[in-house]
């Protein structure tokens, strides 16, 4: 064990896999891809909490992992945002209005989800926007659980997409995360997560094949979508898409995204140095997860 250890550890669960990133700062130190049985996750969320936990804390033992102050990323399946204007409000009276407009505004998400707020930046004095999340429990309580199980201390946790448009840095665009058993889709608007829209691979054997369909099927229709809800912050038809995740790896593919949207495909440009052999498009989330400044 060293003394004051000053490395973290971010870990997300994709394609079927536990990947660990252990950081210093904003270096990165080491990275190991720890394969899952295909009965301790489905399509991105963990099913079996124990048996995940059970298996991170052999990689952590085996590895030299630390196991305290771990951050991580958890799937965006189910959750729902809502932008919430309040008129004539103050400090003293924001919560008991916020909680009342969500209860309104998503009265399905009040039971069952986590709901969190916050109030964003705005000219208009009068009126105040609020930011709401509504992220399922089970996405949440099952990545607990299992950090439980491993013996480890969580110091936060965060929805993949908000970590993928950190890791991109981009003021406008289409992220698109593909992995094996589901697909993070984030539209980029004045760098902020615009729309997102996590698309599972519902397949008793997912496939890099099936993901791919799935893919090409989804993404023309969530940014038709988008551009037709938000007429007022339109994709410029120049915003390209950032293409990540185990599915990156496939030149082919990115070559029929830019058939089926119309849209450049690139590959993400880290903003901070990294180690040469270091696979980006796999680990970008963790990446995400360890600029973030503070948790």
């Amino acid at each position: 064990m060293r003394l004051f250890d000053r490395r973290q550890m971010a870990f997300t669960v994709e394609s079927m896999t536990l990947r660990l990133l252990v950081f210093s700062g904003r270096k990165i130190e080491s990275w190991y891809s720890v394969p899952l049985s295909p009965n301790l996750v489905r399509e991105g969320l963990i099913s079996v909490p124990e048996g995940v936990g059970s298996v991170m804390a052999e990689a952590i033992k085996e590895n030299g992992i630390p196991n305290g102050g771990v951050v991580c990323a958890v799937s965006s399946a189910g959750s729902a945002t809502q932008t919430i204007t309040l008129p004539g409000v103050t400090k003293g009276n924001m919560k008991e209005m916020v909680g009342r407009e969500i209860k309104r505004t998503m009265p399905s998400s009040v039971d069952v989800d986590f709901v969190f707020w916050q109030e964003l930046a705005g000219e208009e004095v009068q009126k105040q926007q609020v930011y709401a999340l509504a992220v399922p429990r089970g996405n949440i309580v099952g990545v607990m659980e299992a950090c439980r199980a491993a013996g480890v201390t969580v110091r936060g946790i965060e929805l993949k997409p908000f970590a993928l448009v950190r890791a991109v840095n981009c003021k406008s665009g289409v992220i698109v995360h593909g992995e094996v058993d589901n697909i993070e889709v984030v539209i980029v608007d004045k760098s902020f997560p615009g729309l997102f829209r996590n698309i599972p691979v519902k397949d008793a054997d997912p496939t890099p094949e099936v993901a791919s369909e799935n893919l090409l099927r989804e993404l023309p229709f969530t940014i038709d979508y988008y551009n037709r809800t938000y007429r007022d912050a339109q994709l410029d038809p120049e915003a390209v898409v950032y293409f990540s995740g185990e599915l990156a790896l496939d030149p082919k593919l990115a070559m029929e995204i830019t058939e089926a949207t119309g849209r450049e495909v690139v590959g993400v440009e880290p903003i901070e140095e990294y180690p040469p052999n270091f696979p980006m498009a796999q680990f970008l989330t963790n990446v995400g997860l360890m600029l973030r400044e503070k948790w």
